[in-house]
Protein backbone atom coordinates (compact mmCIF):
# COMPACT_ATOMS: atom_id res chain seq x y z
CA UNK A 1 0.00 0.00 0.00
CA UNK A 2 1.89 3.54 -1.06
CA UNK A 3 2.08 6.44 1.20
CA UNK A 4 -0.52 8.16 0.39
CA UNK A 5 -2.91 5.15 0.57
CA UNK A 6 -1.49 4.84 3.78
CA UNK A 7 -2.54 8.91 5.04
CA UNK A 8 -5.33 8.64 3.62
CA UNK A 9 -6.42 5.75 5.58
CA UNK A 10 -5.20 7.53 8.92
CA UNK A 11 -6.92 10.54 8.24
CA UNK A 12 -10.83 8.70 8.19
CA UNK A 13 -10.03 6.82 11.02
CA UNK A 14 -8.94 9.71 13.01
CA UNK A 15 -12.49 12.08 11.33
CA UNK A 16 -14.43 8.70 11.64
CA UNK A 17 -13.61 8.41 15.68
CA UNK A 18 -13.99 12.42 16.44
CA UNK A 19 -17.83 12.20 14.34
CA UNK A 20 -19.19 9.47 16.13
CA UNK A 21 -18.35 10.52 20.02
CA UNK A 22 -21.10 10.80 22.05
CA UNK A 23 -21.66 13.54 24.74
CA UNK A 24 -21.24 10.76 27.43
CA UNK A 25 -18.16 9.96 26.46
CA UNK A 26 -16.68 13.75 26.35
CA UNK A 27 -17.73 14.13 29.78
CA UNK A 28 -15.77 10.76 31.11
CA UNK A 29 -13.05 11.71 29.22
CA UNK A 30 -13.26 15.26 30.69
CA UNK A 31 -13.33 14.11 33.82
CA UNK A 32 -10.74 11.88 33.16
CA UNK A 33 -8.73 14.91 31.88
CA UNK A 34 -8.94 16.60 35.29
CA UNK A 35 -7.88 13.79 37.48
CA UNK A 36 -5.32 12.63 35.18
CA UNK A 37 -2.14 14.49 34.55
CA UNK A 38 -2.03 16.49 31.82
CA UNK A 39 0.88 14.91 29.10
CA UNK A 40 3.70 17.58 27.75
CA UNK A 41 2.25 19.63 24.79
CA UNK A 42 5.44 18.81 23.06
CA UNK A 43 4.68 15.17 22.95
CA UNK A 44 3.25 13.31 19.93
CA UNK A 45 0.09 11.84 19.86
CA UNK A 46 -0.47 8.59 19.92
CA UNK A 47 -1.23 6.73 16.32
CA UNK A 48 -4.52 5.15 16.13
CA UNK A 49 -3.82 1.89 15.06
CA UNK A 50 -7.99 0.71 14.24
CA UNK A 51 -9.19 -0.31 10.80
CA UNK A 52 -11.42 1.91 9.60
CA UNK A 53 -14.84 -0.92 9.01
CA UNK A 54 -15.32 0.41 5.03
CA UNK A 55 -11.67 -0.09 4.46
CA UNK A 56 -10.58 -2.48 1.46
CA UNK A 57 -7.70 -3.76 0.45
CA UNK A 58 -6.48 -4.45 -3.02
CA UNK A 59 -5.76 -8.04 -3.68
CA UNK A 60 -2.11 -6.86 -5.02
CA UNK A 61 -1.36 -5.80 -1.29
CA UNK A 62 -2.07 -8.92 0.12
CA UNK A 63 -0.07 -11.74 -0.75
CA UNK A 64 -1.05 -15.15 -1.79
CA UNK A 65 -0.55 -18.00 0.94
CA UNK A 66 -1.59 -21.15 0.90
CA UNK A 67 -3.62 -22.06 3.76
CA UNK A 68 -3.20 -25.41 5.23
CA UNK A 69 -6.86 -27.04 6.56
CA UNK A 70 -8.16 -25.98 10.06
CA UNK A 71 -7.36 -29.47 12.20
CA UNK A 72 -11.02 -30.82 13.30
CA UNK A 73 -11.77 -30.89 17.33
CA UNK A 74 -9.16 -27.74 18.34
CA UNK A 75 -10.43 -25.45 20.16
CA UNK A 76 -14.23 -27.07 20.97
CA UNK A 77 -16.54 -26.40 23.54
CA UNK A 78 -16.27 -29.65 26.49
CA UNK A 79 -18.80 -31.86 26.15
CA UNK A 80 -22.09 -31.60 28.93
CA UNK A 81 -23.50 -34.65 28.01
CA UNK A 82 -22.66 -38.04 30.39
CA UNK A 83 -22.16 -39.95 26.93
CA UNK A 84 -18.31 -41.30 26.07
CA UNK A 85 -16.46 -38.75 24.12
CA UNK A 86 -16.23 -39.86 20.22
CA UNK A 87 -12.82 -40.95 19.40
CA UNK A 88 -10.78 -38.17 18.22
CA UNK A 89 -10.45 -37.89 14.89
CA UNK A 90 -7.29 -38.85 12.36
CA UNK A 91 -5.39 -35.56 11.63
CA UNK A 92 -4.92 -34.50 8.01
CA UNK A 93 -2.04 -34.24 6.22
CA UNK A 94 -1.02 -30.72 5.89
CA UNK A 95 -1.74 -29.05 2.39
CA UNK A 96 1.87 -28.91 0.73
CA UNK A 97 2.91 -27.33 -2.71
CA UNK A 98 5.03 -28.89 -4.96
CA UNK A 99 7.10 -26.65 -7.43
CA UNK A 100 5.31 -27.35 -10.70
CA UNK A 101 9.39 -28.46 -11.99
CA UNK A 102 9.70 -31.22 -9.92
CA UNK A 103 7.13 -34.34 -10.89
CA UNK A 104 5.70 -36.24 -7.83
CA UNK A 105 7.55 -40.11 -8.16
CA UNK A 106 5.24 -42.87 -8.64
CA UNK A 107 4.26 -44.46 -5.99
CA UNK A 108 5.53 -48.12 -4.96
CA UNK A 109 3.41 -50.91 -4.99
CA UNK A 110 1.10 -51.08 -2.30
CA UNK A 111 2.20 -53.59 -0.01
CA UNK A 112 -0.90 -55.23 2.17
CA UNK A 113 -0.69 -56.87 5.36
CA UNK A 114 -4.50 -58.37 5.54
CA UNK A 115 -3.16 -61.54 4.70
CA UNK A 116 0.19 -63.68 6.12
CA UNK A 117 1.88 -65.05 3.69
CA UNK A 118 3.18 -67.71 5.79
CA UNK A 119 -0.29 -68.67 7.31
CA UNK A 120 -2.43 -68.09 4.54
CA UNK A 121 -4.29 -70.27 1.90
CA UNK A 122 -3.20 -70.29 -1.37
CA UNK A 123 -6.72 -69.07 -2.62
CA UNK A 124 -6.19 -66.42 0.15
CA UNK A 125 -2.70 -65.46 -1.30
CA UNK A 126 -4.29 -65.72 -4.91
CA UNK A 127 -7.05 -63.14 -4.27
CA UNK A 128 -4.88 -60.73 -2.62
CA UNK A 129 -2.82 -60.60 -5.66
CA UNK A 130 -6.04 -60.74 -7.80
CA UNK A 131 -7.14 -57.48 -5.92
CA UNK A 132 -4.05 -55.57 -6.50
CA UNK A 133 -3.40 -56.32 -9.88
CA UNK A 134 -7.35 -55.36 -10.64
CA UNK A 135 -6.42 -51.63 -9.47
CA UNK A 136 -3.20 -51.30 -11.14
CA UNK A 137 -3.35 -49.93 -14.85
CA UNK A 138 0.02 -49.94 -15.48
CA UNK A 139 3.48 -50.76 -14.35
CA UNK A 140 7.38 -51.44 -14.52
CA UNK A 141 9.76 -53.88 -13.61
CA UNK A 142 12.93 -55.86 -14.30
CA UNK A 143 12.40 -59.30 -15.84
CA UNK A 144 15.09 -61.96 -15.49
CA UNK A 145 14.66 -65.05 -17.83
CA UNK A 146 16.11 -67.94 -18.86
CA UNK A 147 14.92 -70.55 -21.32
CA UNK A 148 15.34 -73.59 -23.21
CA UNK A 149 14.26 -73.37 -26.91
CA UNK A 150 13.70 -76.21 -29.10
CA UNK A 151 16.76 -77.89 -27.34
CA UNK A 152 18.54 -75.16 -26.55
CA UNK A 153 19.68 -73.35 -23.84
CA UNK A 154 19.70 -69.71 -24.34
CA UNK A 155 21.66 -67.64 -22.03
CA UNK A 156 20.03 -65.48 -19.02
CA UNK A 157 18.73 -62.36 -20.30
CA UNK A 158 17.94 -59.23 -18.33
CA UNK A 159 15.05 -56.46 -19.86
CA UNK A 160 13.35 -53.50 -18.58
CA UNK A 161 9.98 -54.55 -19.03
CA UNK A 162 6.86 -52.00 -18.82
CA UNK A 163 3.20 -53.33 -18.95
CA UNK A 164 -0.31 -50.84 -19.66
CA UNK A 165 -3.67 -53.08 -19.40
CA UNK A 166 -6.12 -50.78 -21.90
CA UNK A 167 -4.73 -50.89 -24.74
CA UNK A 168 -2.54 -53.97 -23.74
CA UNK A 169 0.87 -52.65 -24.06
CA UNK A 170 3.99 -54.34 -23.31
CA UNK A 171 7.45 -52.86 -23.89
CA UNK A 172 10.67 -54.66 -23.83
CA UNK A 173 14.28 -53.24 -23.79
CA UNK A 174 17.38 -55.95 -22.95
CA UNK A 175 19.78 -54.17 -20.42
CA UNK A 176 22.13 -56.82 -19.68
CA UNK A 177 24.83 -58.27 -21.51
CA UNK A 178 22.66 -61.04 -23.95
CA UNK A 179 21.08 -59.05 -26.45
CA UNK A 180 21.87 -55.02 -25.02
CA UNK A 181 20.04 -52.62 -26.94
CA UNK A 182 16.94 -54.87 -28.00
CA UNK A 183 13.88 -53.20 -27.87
CA UNK A 184 10.07 -55.21 -28.55
CA UNK A 185 6.75 -53.26 -28.44
CA UNK A 186 3.23 -54.73 -28.96
CA UNK A 187 0.46 -53.29 -28.60
CA UNK A 188 -2.56 -55.66 -29.00
CA UNK A 189 -4.44 -53.96 -31.93
CA UNK A 190 -2.30 -51.09 -32.76
CA UNK A 191 0.21 -50.89 -35.33
CA UNK A 192 -0.56 -53.03 -37.27
CA UNK A 193 -1.15 -55.71 -34.54
CA UNK A 194 2.15 -56.58 -35.11
CA UNK A 195 5.21 -56.81 -32.89
CA UNK A 196 7.91 -54.02 -33.66
CA UNK A 197 11.34 -54.74 -32.49
CA UNK A 198 14.39 -52.74 -32.78
CA UNK A 199 17.32 -54.96 -33.50
CA UNK A 200 20.56 -55.17 -31.38
CA UNK A 201 24.07 -55.96 -32.86
CA UNK A 202 24.44 -59.94 -34.29
CA UNK A 203 19.99 -60.66 -33.86
CA UNK A 204 20.10 -60.84 -38.31
CA UNK A 205 22.44 -61.54 -41.11
CA UNK A 206 23.49 -57.87 -42.56
CA UNK A 207 21.04 -56.01 -40.54
CA UNK A 208 23.12 -53.66 -38.05
CA UNK A 209 22.13 -52.88 -34.45
CA UNK A 210 19.33 -50.04 -34.23
CA UNK A 211 17.23 -51.78 -37.65
CA UNK A 212 13.28 -51.86 -37.67
CA UNK A 213 11.53 -54.98 -37.82
CA UNK A 214 8.40 -55.36 -37.98
CA UNK A 215 6.96 -59.36 -37.06
CA UNK A 216 3.59 -61.12 -36.93
CA UNK A 217 2.57 -62.24 -33.43
CA UNK A 218 2.80 -66.08 -34.55
CA UNK A 219 5.91 -65.75 -36.97
CA UNK A 220 8.19 -68.52 -37.26
CA UNK A 221 10.74 -66.08 -36.08
CA UNK A 222 8.84 -65.22 -33.01
CA UNK A 223 7.87 -68.35 -31.56
CA UNK A 224 11.59 -69.84 -32.43
CA UNK A 225 12.91 -66.82 -29.91
CA UNK A 226 10.71 -67.86 -27.03
CA UNK A 227 8.80 -70.56 -25.66
CA UNK A 228 5.81 -68.76 -24.69
CA UNK A 229 3.62 -66.23 -26.72
CA UNK A 230 4.20 -62.44 -26.42
CA UNK A 231 0.62 -62.50 -25.03
CA UNK A 232 1.41 -64.47 -21.99
CA UNK A 233 3.83 -61.58 -20.82
CA UNK A 234 3.06 -59.65 -17.17
CA UNK A 235 2.36 -60.07 -13.48
CA UNK A 236 -1.05 -60.61 -14.59
CA UNK A 237 -0.76 -63.85 -16.37
CA UNK A 238 0.70 -65.72 -13.32
CA UNK A 239 -2.03 -64.69 -11.14
CA UNK A 240 -4.96 -65.59 -13.68
CA UNK A 241 -2.86 -69.30 -14.09
CA UNK A 242 -2.98 -69.99 -10.60
CA UNK A 243 -6.11 -68.59 -9.79
CA UNK A 244 -7.77 -71.06 -12.99
CA UNK A 245 -5.91 -74.11 -11.17
CA UNK A 246 -7.49 -73.54 -7.87
CA UNK A 247 -10.79 -73.05 -9.73
CA UNK A 248 -10.29 -76.33 -11.66
CA UNK A 249 -8.86 -78.42 -8.40
CA UNK A 250 -12.15 -77.02 -6.30
CA UNK A 251 -14.53 -78.54 -9.16
CA UNK A 252 -12.44 -81.84 -8.76
CA UNK A 253 -10.97 -81.21 -12.57
CA UNK A 254 -7.10 -82.04 -12.13
CA UNK A 255 -6.60 -82.62 -16.25
CA UNK A 256 -4.32 -79.79 -15.93
CA UNK A 257 -2.55 -80.73 -12.84
CA UNK A 258 -2.60 -80.35 -9.68
CA UNK A 259 -1.39 -77.36 -7.48
CA UNK A 260 0.28 -78.44 -4.08
CA UNK A 261 1.19 -75.86 -1.20
CA UNK A 262 5.24 -76.12 -0.80
CA UNK A 263 4.85 -73.41 2.71
CA UNK A 264 7.90 -71.45 2.94
CA UNK A 265 10.86 -71.97 0.76
CA UNK A 266 13.88 -70.77 0.89
CA UNK A 267 15.32 -69.50 -2.38
CA UNK A 268 18.65 -67.37 -3.58
CA UNK A 269 16.41 -64.38 -5.24
CA UNK A 270 15.04 -63.86 -1.75
CA UNK A 271 16.87 -62.87 2.02
CA UNK A 272 13.76 -64.54 3.58
CA UNK A 273 11.57 -67.67 3.01
CA UNK A 274 8.81 -67.16 0.45
CA UNK A 275 5.35 -68.85 0.03
CA UNK A 276 5.58 -71.46 -2.93
CA UNK A 277 3.37 -73.61 -4.71
CA UNK A 278 4.22 -76.45 -7.31
CA UNK A 279 2.20 -77.94 -10.18
CA UNK A 280 2.51 -81.02 -11.61
CA UNK A 281 1.98 -81.04 -14.88
CA UNK A 282 0.70 -84.10 -16.87
CA UNK A 283 2.49 -85.59 -20.64
CA UNK A 284 0.60 -83.82 -23.44
CA UNK A 285 -1.21 -80.97 -21.86
CA UNK A 286 1.80 -78.19 -22.35
CA UNK A 287 3.35 -78.53 -26.33
CA UNK A 288 6.53 -77.47 -24.42
CA UNK A 289 6.49 -79.96 -21.97
CA UNK A 290 5.45 -83.51 -24.04
CA UNK A 291 6.10 -85.77 -21.13
CA UNK A 292 4.83 -83.28 -18.44
CA UNK A 293 7.15 -81.83 -15.65
CA UNK A 294 6.62 -79.31 -12.60
CA UNK A 295 6.27 -75.50 -12.38
CA UNK A 296 6.62 -73.81 -9.16
CA UNK A 297 5.22 -70.61 -8.12
CA UNK A 298 6.80 -68.09 -5.58
CA UNK A 299 5.15 -65.18 -3.87
CA UNK A 300 7.08 -61.97 -3.10
CA UNK A 301 7.70 -61.69 0.81
CA UNK A 302 7.43 -57.53 -0.21
CA UNK A 303 4.40 -57.57 -1.90
CA UNK A 304 2.98 -61.00 -1.64
CA UNK A 305 2.62 -61.48 -5.50
CA UNK A 306 3.95 -64.10 -7.36
CA UNK A 307 7.04 -63.02 -9.36
CA UNK A 308 8.99 -65.82 -9.45
CA UNK A 309 8.37 -68.60 -11.57
CA UNK A 310 10.96 -71.90 -12.37
CA UNK A 311 10.05 -74.92 -14.34
CA UNK A 312 11.50 -77.94 -14.62
CA UNK A 313 10.67 -80.96 -17.53
CA UNK A 314 10.29 -84.85 -16.83
CA UNK A 315 14.23 -85.23 -15.92
CA UNK A 316 13.99 -82.34 -13.23
CA UNK A 317 16.11 -80.23 -15.88
CA UNK A 318 15.21 -76.07 -15.83
CA UNK A 319 13.65 -75.05 -18.77
CA UNK A 320 12.05 -71.81 -17.92
CA UNK A 321 13.03 -69.16 -15.64
CA UNK A 322 11.13 -66.16 -15.05
CA UNK A 323 11.55 -63.27 -12.34
CA UNK A 324 10.09 -59.87 -11.88
CA UNK A 325 11.66 -57.75 -9.29
CA UNK A 326 12.54 -53.98 -8.74
CA UNK A 327 8.57 -53.59 -9.44
CA UNK A 328 7.00 -50.14 -9.43
CA UNK A 329 3.06 -49.24 -9.63
CA UNK A 330 1.35 -47.44 -10.48
CA UNK A 331 3.60 -46.44 -13.60
CA UNK A 332 2.03 -43.66 -15.15
CA UNK A 333 2.91 -44.85 -18.49
CA UNK A 334 0.84 -43.63 -21.68
CA UNK A 335 0.72 -43.99 -25.23
CA UNK A 336 3.48 -42.63 -26.09
CA UNK A 337 5.51 -44.75 -23.91
CA UNK A 338 4.67 -47.76 -26.02
CA UNK A 339 4.55 -46.14 -29.54
CA UNK A 340 7.72 -47.29 -31.91
CA UNK A 341 7.44 -44.12 -34.15
CA UNK A 342 7.69 -41.78 -31.33
CA UNK A 343 10.71 -43.93 -29.46
CA UNK A 344 12.82 -44.90 -32.29
CA UNK A 345 12.16 -41.19 -34.08
CA UNK A 346 16.05 -42.12 -35.68
CA UNK A 347 15.68 -45.78 -36.73
CA UNK A 348 17.60 -47.74 -38.98
CA UNK A 349 15.29 -48.03 -42.61
CA UNK A 350 12.71 -50.18 -41.33
CA UNK A 351 12.41 -54.37 -42.81
CA UNK A 352 9.35 -56.03 -42.61
CA UNK A 353 8.68 -59.70 -42.28
CA UNK A 354 5.65 -62.21 -42.06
Amino acid sequence: MNAARCVAVVVSCSLLAGCGALNSFDQAVARASSAAPRPKSDAPAAPDLRIPADAVASTYDIPVVPVPPVPIGRGAAPQTSTAPPAPAAAPQTPFVVTPASVSAPSAAPARSADVDPGAASLRQLQQQAAAWYAGVDSYTARMTRREVVNGTAKPEEILLFRFRKEPWSVYFKWIGDAGKGREVIYVKGLYENKIHTRLAAGDAPLMPAGTKLSLAVDSIMVRSASRHSITEAGIGAGIDRIGALLDAQEHGDKRRGVLTDLGLQKRPEYDQPVRGAELVIPAGVEPELPNGGRRQFFFDPEYHLPLLAVTHDDKNQEVEYYHYDRLLAPGHLDAADFDPDRLWSNPKPAAKAQ
